[in-house]
């Protein structure tokens, strides 16, 4: 029981406890006990510590609230309501032993007191006691026979004591008091199967088939059953008897394609699970859980990956007014990597429900590894305004303005998002990385740089950090050597990777190591940087700055071909000659 619910029961019983001290002496003279009077002033003090050692419980100063109860034994060592309450703070502050002392104690005084026994019961089943936990229910269900919560309730101890049988002698009489329930008897059949006794399991189930004929959700356990227990001709028979009730239920397709992938026929199983799929009697639950199952598979088989692409469309199609239907369609798009499905499916699940976080931050991720981020833009500042108190999506609306040159209005939303994240070094990083970047863009090099290092704090080997701090550097002509020290680095880090040998070839180059800065540029062009705008504009200068102007002048006009290049290009270009 946690502890909210534990307060809820205390605080109603307070108000009654307190009645119960007015007239504790006329219940005594009603039930002849001992005249152990209290004289006015006891019986005035007893109940004004009773009422202040409520108010410090409730309001959670449980020591002095002990103390005070405490008091109130001290006046009338048989009060039971104190000791009660007592026993509740000891539960409360995991002092099982003296909980159980205090709870026993006013488990005795007042035996016909139902809260009283139910929290002893409860101490002791904290305390793995079950047989006394057990002993305290079947008293109870003796004196309330009504009572079927107290029945779960001892059915329930029964299994954590792994005494499964006794529970299923429990449920049995709850079965004879309320009749034949469809999760009772499915926990029945359960417990059979842990005790080995597979006929009696398979009972329970044809008692409720027998009770709910037309329930084929009650068929498919018992298929269910015969197949785990590779009963394979008895779970058909039960499948054939399922055909007869309902030949086109989406059960009967689904215990099909059970049926024929424990035979192995694999294409039987997949057709008769598509038909399954297809039927809007079989609700989406089901179908999704279905689908979980090959998250395991999609990415160790292509055969796997389509299947749940293919189950996956059906559902969306059978479901088309349910937001999780198309979620989970682009789900498995995304996997799939066909990201611009997998968009298209995020947004219709958005149109249906658009309070889904999750389906919000992967939509702007998809536009994002587009390269949409004027979708990306717009899509993250609704998201923001759906939750303005997650981090990630700030960071997400940060990168999407700063790809629209809006850097001053990235940096107020980072700076706002880096002051929500809360125990994430990894995504901290993120909004430093990001608000360096941007204070670049806008020439705010101390800035910039406070946050690179404060990135580089966090993660000392972040590569994008690393090159990224390193190569604006280059740029300014400034910390050249710890500039080489993290391009090296990051090189280090993540070989073979063109920019980030572009970089350190750059860094080189402002060092005036032209020749090494060479080398650097012909292993990133090696690396598939030969159709970078960048790399090959660098290896332009690089040749010129070797000696080599004709050269030069061939690999700046690849570098046209490739892409914009730098602000230079067209003049480098055009008079054949280096600017910088």
């Amino acid at each position: 029981m946690n502890m909210m619910k534990i307060f809820r029961r205390f605080a109603f019983l307070t108000a009654a406890v307190l009645m119960l001290c007015f007239t504790a002496d006329a219940q005594r003279k009603k039930n002849d006990k001992p005249k152990d009077e209290l004289s006015e002033e006891q019986r005035i003090n007893l109940t004004y510590n009773y009422y202040n050692a409520s108010k410090e419980k409730m309001l959670g100063n449980l020591d002095k609230a002990a103390d005070l109860y405490a008091a109130c034994l001290r006046i009338d060592p048989k009060h039971a309501a104190s000791m009660y309450e007592i026993a509740t703070i000891y539960m409360v502050q995991k002092k099982q032993h003296d909980a159980e002392y205090f709870a026993k104690a006013a488990a005795e005084k007042e035996p016909d007191n139902i809260w009283y026994q139910l929290l002893l019961a409860e101490i002791y089943q904290n305390s793995t006691k079950f047989d006394e936990a057990a002993k305290i229910y079947e008293e109870l269900i003796k004196k309330n026979p009504e009572r079927l919560d107290f029945y779960f309730d001892l059915a329930s101890i029964h299994l954590y004591n792994n005494k499964h049988a006794e529970a299923i002698k429990v449920y049995d009489k709850i079965e004879s008091i309320a009749g034949i329930d469809k999760d009772l008897s499915v926990q029945k059949e359960r417990l059979y199967l842990k005790l080995n006794k597979v006929d009696k399991a398979a009972a329970e189930l044809e008692k409720l088939i027998a009770k709910f004929p037309h329930d084929l959700e009650a068929y498919s356990y018992l298929v269910e059953l015969y197949q785990v227990n590779n009963q394979q001709e008895k779970a058909y028979e039960v499948i054939r008897r399922m055909q007869e009730k309902a030949p086109e239920s989406a059960y009967v397709y689904l215990a099909l394609a059970e049926y024929y992938r424990h035979k192995g026929e694999k294409d039987k199983s997949f057709e008769n699970l598509k038909a399954a799929f297809s039927k809007t009697d079989l609700e989406s639950e089901i179908k999704i859980k279905v689908l979980t199952s090959y998250l395991p598979l999609v990415n160790q088989s292509d055969d796997m990956l389509t299947q749940s692409l293919t189950l996956a469309r059906i559902l969306a199609e059978t479901h088309p007014a349910e937001a999780t239907s198309h979620a989970v369609y682009g789900d498995f798009l995304f996997i799939g990597k066909k990201l611009e499905e997998a968009r298209t499916s995020y947004r219709l699940s958005l149109q249906q429900e658009n309070k889904n976080y999750n389906v919000w931050q992967q939509l702007l991720v998809i536009d994002w590894q587009l390269n949409d981020f004027t979708a990306m833009l717009s899509e993250s500042e609704e998201a923001l305004s759906l939750f303005p108190s997650q981090p990630a999506i700030y960071l997400l609306n940060g990168v999407a303005k700063s790809s629209n040159k809006k850097h001053e209005e990235a940096i107020k939303t980072l700076l706002a998002g880096s002051k929500m994240v809360v125990d994430n070094d990894a995504q901290l990083g993120e909004f430093y990385s990001n608000l360096a970047d941007n204070y670049n863009a806008v020439k705010k090099y101390e800035d910039s740089d406070k946050y690179y290092e404060k990135a580089l704090d966090l993660d000392p080997k972040n590569i994008t950090v690393l090159n990224n701090y390193s190569y604006y550097l280059s740029l300014r002509g400034e910390k050249l050597e710890k500039a080489a020290t993290m391009s090296k680095l990051s090189n280090e880090l993540s070989e073979g990777n063109p920019s980030y040998q572009d970089t350190y070839a750059w860094v080189l180059y402002r060092q005036n190591k032209f020749s090494e800065a060479k080398e650097w540029l012909e292993k990133a062009l090696a690396s598939g940087g030969d159709k970078n705008d960048t790399i090959l504009e660098h290896y332009g200068d690089v040749l010129y700055k070797l000696g080599d102007a004709s050269k030069a002048f061939e690999y700046w006009q690849k570098a046209k071909q490739a892409g914009p290049g730098s602000e230079q290009l067209e003049k480098k270009i055009s008079d054949k000659k280096l600017y910088e």
